[in-house]
């Protein structure tokens, strides 16, 4: 439970109440830390409290809300998405599933699609993007449910819930990588770290690792990086450059959230290149770019949420990638700690942990 932004979690118990039509009740088996998390427990993102932090999951079906048949049973394993998308709404008729007004309104009020809540006395607590995982149990939209094979781990279900689909999708769809292509990530976090697998995948070219943490570099070669770049160098943008015949790259993926990182990534990225940012930063953190030259350099800069893809559709894509031995997700994976660990894993993630922290309710 988040109480107040900037101090620890609390570990408690709360009433959930039963899941009403259209939702779900999941046992939660595994759950992510992700930096999305860590920003809200740290107050870099306004939220209202109290909250029960958590998106990035997976875990077993225990109950349907009214009563069942719908496309998800009890006892399915399912992988959680959090961003559940109405299918009717303005944009999911667009085909921008993670942009569904429904889901938005329910997330930047703490609810369920409804408008109330299942957690505490009366809905006293509020929901984190309709998951809320950090918990032995939580109450999700159906549309949040995609069916986990037999053969994947819950943990690898929760990495896909989350960074594995917003890392992959940006280089696949908001980039719209093609064989040959150079690709620059910059951070090698969750996120950054499957950026540069979906980069591999793609048949990239020049595939560019940026981070300021040097330890990165033995990971960020094996998910497929030829090149690893320390962004604190002065020489970082002319080396990247001299890696692309002096043009820059054709799509960098900024996955920090720092600003700076995202500037940095502007300025490497080559005429008519596509610079993709993934991360979240600070409210009210701005970046800013050269006006001079910029009609002309024909430069896109394209806001990612969740890869730009289809959730529901993208987690079976890459299932069926790593029950193929094409992704390696277990090699992801850090320590996996109780629940009543849960600050030890937070400050773990905020320092810039090497594998994803995983919670084991």
């Amino acid at each position: 439970m988040l109480r107040r932004t900037g101090l620890d979690l609390c570990v408690e118990d709360v009433v959930i109440a039963p899941p009403q039509p259209g939702e779900i009740l999941v046992r939660i088996a595994a759950t992510g830390i992700c930096q999305s998390d860590v920003s809200v427990i740290r107050g870099k993102v306004p939220i209202e409290l109290p909250l029960i932090p958590g998106h990035e999951a997976a875990g077993t079906v225990e109950q349907i809300g009214g009563g069942g048949g719908g496309r998800i049973a009890a006892g399915d394993r399912v992988a959680l998405s959090w961003a559940p998308n109405c299918a009717h709404c303005f944009y999911c008729k667009r085909d921008h599933p993670t942009l569904c007004s429904v889901y938005n309104t329910a997330a930047a009020t703490g609810t369920l699609w409804n408008g109330t809540s299942r957690l505490g006395s009366a809905g006293s607590i509020r929901h984190y993007s309709c998951i809320s995982s950090f918990a032995e149990y939580a109450v999700v939209p159906e549309a949040a449910c995609v069916r986990l094979p037999d053969a994947v781990p819950f943990t690898v279900g929760a990495l896909v819930g989350c960074a594995v689909t917003t890392g992959f999708g940006a280089v696949v769809y908001d980039a719209g990588a093609q064989p040959g292509d150079s690709i620059a990530v910059f951070g090698i976090g969750g996120v950054g770290i499957n950026a540069l697998e979906a980069a591999r995948l793609s048949r990239a070219g020049t595939i560019v690792a940026v981070d300021i943490d040097p330890d990165k570099q033995v990971a960020a070669t094996a998910a497929g990086a030829n090149i690893f770049i320390d962004a604190r160098d002065s020489d970082a943008v002319d080396r990247i450059r001299a890696a692309t015949n002096g043009r820059g790259v054709d799509h960098a993926i900024e996955c920090t959230g720092q600003a700076s990182a995202m500037q940095l990534a502007y300025a490497v990225t080559r005429p008519a290149g596509t610079l993709v940012v993934v991360g979240i930063t600070a409210s009210g953190t701005d970046i800013t770019i050269p006006a001079s030259g910029f009609p002309g350099s024909k430069k896109r800069i394209i806001g990612s949420i969740y890869g730009g893809g289809q959730p529901a559709t993208d987690f079976g894509r890459i299932f069926a990638l790593y029950e193929d031995g094409l992704l390696d997700l277990d090699r992801q994976i850090g320590a996996i700690l109780p629940l009543t660990a849960i600050n030890d894993a937070v400050r773990i993630t905020e320092k810039g942990a090497a594998g994803r922290i995983m919670i084991r309710p």
